[in-house]
Order: structure tokens, then C-alpha cells, then sequence
């Protein structure tokens, strides 16, 4: 580490004699070259601070003053400066108010020889790189921690969290942890589910290192999202916790998988109106032919069999009808209008439901939104099937329904959100299923055909819902870039 390198000391010392004989001690160490340059006083030390010295060597007693009050000097100058004292007697006061400023080490003179002293010197100064290394480290750790638009914290063997960076504040809001509070915050309470949280207590008993698991968080509002939680152990008992929210990700697949999904009942409708129509044809042919060539008696004693089959027929073929027009993209007449005149615009079609049930309305628009270019009518037939979902999912008392819109990531938003029943798990991924409905009554084409409008102008809908708390529907259009 020091071999070929010249190590430039500066050594305080009123007393000159003692300069001389650490001088020479130094000129007795053969692989190491020693360059000491002296100062006598406080006074004519602090000029020469700003040299490039490797190692302070600082005397206790500098006449009228202290070292103690030099090293405070060097230490403002170079904060990691290695820097020893020497003192004539061995004091722990001294040791102790010199360790608290710094120091290195300290040598009790005349009781130390050149092997000792090359010894001292080699320690401070390979203690003193470290600790700047060190230092280093912990600014771009700092600067990480503090910068990274992810959300990041600290939290100690027993998942209480020590320190959040401001991405994790924004998202996550005080409630999961304030710095100001005496309360004590816990990584585990953002973990909605039983299992996440077992899985939490896992990793600790079973003392690992590092793990990554998927789960859900619980961030400000009440809201949930799907994470990425990388955790990886920092030392004994404290590690770091790196959250990835997959929101955005999971969207993306989820509008990608309703596209496929919507694009393949298509094909299928298709495929099926072509095998279905041509027989119905051909069966209501018949039928007509059987009424006009069956004798009068035949006709009365079978009753009305034939009236069946062309009725049946008929439903089939509207059947099959509704289900290539909710499945086909329409033709759109598209023009410049205001999201938030449109959502006015269907809540009027459905007053009268409202009035009924008493749902209370809250609108939340975006007041600068910019216009979208939609064909209005259908977006309104789309927002009309939501809003009467919504209501119809609503209990009768206590009903609330929020509409919203906004403009981010150059995307018109829409959501439509109930305090209503809410939608099983199991029902939420057949939501947009052809003839799928959990009513009594209805076609169950209603959000098909939503969500073939939405589809038709290029956007996306998609649904959260949990059961007993309500059901949120956001609708989003792309702006023009």
C-alpha cells in the first residue's frame, strides 16, 4: 500500500527537539520514505492545512493552546485527515476528548521507538482511507436512497421501518411512516393479505439474506397495488426494502389480455354466425314449406309445432346477431368533445334511476381537461351502461356513486366508481363475457358492447372490485402526442 510512495507529515510540536527525534526515527524505517515538514505553533500550522499532507502528527501542549483545538481545525479542512497525538503522559481524559475529535491514535512520547512509530502511522492513515471510502459510499447510498423515483426504506430485523426515502413518502403518505411521530411504523401493516405477511415473517425466522416477493401494498386512501418487494439484508439487523410498483405493468397486461380476449369472441362470433345463420335459414325454409304442403288436419292436430320452430329460430338469430354486433369494432363518427359534458350527458339519460334510489352523486372533474375526439353518442351509450350497473349494484340507502376524470401520462381518465355489492374474484375475469351476467334478467351483452365501444376508439377499460365495498371501472383514451 505505501511501497514506492512518499508520506508527507505535518508535525506540530513547540518543542523542536522533539521534531529532530521523530525525524530521525523516521530516517530508520528503510522501506517506507518519511517527508516531515514542522510547525511550532497553532498559529503557524493552520497556513499550511490546505497542503497535500497524508498524516498529522499533532503535540497535546502547543504553549498558549491545545492540540485539541488544532485538530479541530484540520478536521473541518479534511473531515476523514489522519491525524495522531502525542502527549508526555498517558491520560484517559485525553484519550478520550481526542478519539471524540477524530484522532486516529495517540503516542506518549519517549516511550515509543521507529518500529512503533512506522506502525502508528501505516494504521491511521489505511483507517483514515477507509473511512473515506466509507464515507463515499454512504453519500452515493444517500443519493440513491434519496433520488430513486421507486420507493426504498430501511426497516430492522423485526420489520419496523427506520428510514423511508421521498418516493416512499409520496406514495405511501404518513400514515405508513412520519419521521415527527414517536409511534412505531411496521413494514408488515402495508401487507393486506394473510399470506404475504406470513411470508414476511418467514424470511426473518429463517434468517435470509435476500428475497424478492410479489405481493400486494397497501398504499395511501386505502388503495392497493401490485408490488415487486426486493428485500436484501444490509448488515446484522437491518435491511434495505426496494418496492417496484407493477401497477402500470399489470394494467398493460390486463388491456392487452381483454384485446385478445375481445379479438378471439369476435372470431368466434363470426364463425358461429356463419354455421349458425345457414341452417336457421334452411330450418325456417322448411318450416314454411312443411305449413303450406301439410294437409288442414295435420296442421290443427299437431297443434302449434311449426309456430315453435320459426320462433325459436327467430331468437337464435337475434341471438346471434346481438353477439357479432357487440363483438364487431362499429363505425365511428368521431368529433372534438368535453369528457366531462359527455359524463353530464349520460347521468341525465339515468336522473330518474337515481332520483329513485337515492344514490348521491360526486363528481370530481378536472376542470382544464382538454377535449377528446370520440363519437359521442356511443361513448355515451358505453358511460350509460356503467352508470346503471353502478346504480343497480348500489344498496338502497347510503348509496354513493364518484365520477372522475383527469389527464395523465397524456391519457384521458374516466372512472366510475360505487360504494356498492361489489364483484366476486371469480366473476370479475368473465365480466366482459359475451351473454355473461349474474342478474335475473339481461341479455349479458351490455359491457360487451361497452367494451367494444371503448375498444373501437383505441382505449382500454378496465375494473378493480372487492366484494362489500364497491366496484371501480376506469376507462382511458389516448391523447394525441
Amino acid at each position: 500500500m505505501f511501497s514506492g510512495k512518499k508520506i508527507k507529515i505535518l508535525y506540530v510540536d513547540d518543542d523542536p527537539d522533539d521534531f529532530i527525534l521523530a525525524s530521525s526515527l523516521l530516517k530508520k524505517i528503510t522501506d517506507t520514505t518519511y517527508e516531515l515538514e514542522g510547525a511550532t505553533s497553532l498559529e503557524e500550522a493552520i497556513p499550511k492545512l490546505g497542503k497535500n499532507f497524508d498524516l498529522f502528527l499533532v503535540d497535546y501542549r502547543l504553549g498558549k493552546d491545545t492540540g485539541l483545538e488544532l485538530i479541530r481545525e484540520i478536521k473541518v479542512v479534511r473531515k476523514h485527515a489522519p491525524v495522531i497525538m502525542l502527549t508526555g503522559m498517558s491520560t484517559g481524559n485525553i484519550d478520550k476528548e481526542a478519539l471524540n475529535l477524530g484522532v486516529s491514535d495517540y503516542l506518549v512520547k519517549g516511550e515509543f521507538d521507529a518500529q512503533t512509530l512506522d506502525r502508528t502511522l501505516r494504521y491511521a492513515i489505511r483507517d483514515a482511507q477507509l473511512m473515506e471510502s466509507l464515507a463515499s459510499a454512504a453519500v452515493k447510498f444517500r443519493s440513491i436512497f434519496e433520488l430513486a423515483t421507486d420507493p426504498f426504506l430501511l426497516m430492522d430485523d423485526q420489520g419496523e421501518i427506520l428510514e423511508v426515502n421521498p418516493a416512499f413518502q409520496k406514495k405511501f403518505g404518513a400514515k405508513a411512516y412520519d419521521p415527527n411521530s414517536d409511534k412505531s411504523f411496521y413494514f408488515k401493516n402495508l401487507l393486506p393479505e394473510e399470506s404475504s405477511r406470513q411470508e414476511l415473517d418467514d424470511f426473518f425466522f429463517n434468517n435470509q439474506e435476500m428475497y424478492d416477493m410479489e405481493s400486494l401494498l397497501t398504499i395511501d386512501h386505502g388503495h392497493s397495488i401490485n408490488s415487486l418487494i426486493s428485500i436484501v439484508k444490509q448488515d446484522v439487523s437491518i435491511y434495505q426494502v426496494l418496492i417496484k410498483d407493477l401497477s402500470a405493468i399489470k394494467a398493460k397486461e390486463e388491456e392487452d389480455l381483454n384485446l385478445k380476449k375481445f379479438s378471439s369472441t369476435g372470431r368466434i362470433a363470426r364463425l358461429l354466425a356463419h354455421e349458425v345463420k345457414n341452417p336457421l335459414t334452411t330450418i325456417l325454409l322448411s318450416a314454411d314449406q312443411l305449413h303450406m304442403e301439410l294437409p288442414e288436419s295435420v296442421l290443427v292436430e299437431s297443434g302449434d309445432l311449426i309456430d315453435v320452430i320459426r320462433r325459436n329460430c327467430d331468437r337464435i338469430n337475434h341471438l346471434v346477431t346481438q353477439l357479432l354486433d357487440s363483438t364487431r369494432f362499429t363505425e365511428l363518427d368521431s368529433k372534438s368533445h368535453s369528457i366531462n359534458t359527455l359524463l353530464d350527458e349520460a347521468l341525465e339519460h339515468v336522473n330518474d334511476r337515481i332520483e329513485f334510489k337515492g344514490v348521491t352523486i360526486q363528481k370530481n372533474y378536472q376542470t382544464d381537461i382538454c377535449d377528446i375526439n370520440v363519437d359521442g353518442e356511443k361513448i355515451k351509450i358505453a358511460l350509460i351502461n356503467l352508470i346503471v350497473n353502478a346504480i343497480e349494484a348500489i344498496p338502497e340507502k347510503g348509496g354513493k356513486l364518484l365520477l372522475k376524470t383527469s389527464i395523465k401520462e397524456n391519457q384521458c381518465r374516466i372512472e366510475i366508481r360505487d360504494n356498492g355489492e361489489g364483484i366476486p374474484k371469480e366473476n370479475l375475469e368473465r365480466l366482459f363475457e359475451p351473454f355473461f351476467t349474474s342478474k335475473s334478467t339481461g341479455s349479458g351483452l351490455g359491457l360487451t358492447n361497452t367494451q367494444n365501444i371503448i375498444l373501437s376508439h383505441g382505449g382500454a377499460i378496465r375494473v378493480k372490485s372487492e366484494v362489500g365495498k364497491g366496484t371501480s371501472f376506469l376507462i382511458t383514451f389516448n391523447l394525441p402526442g
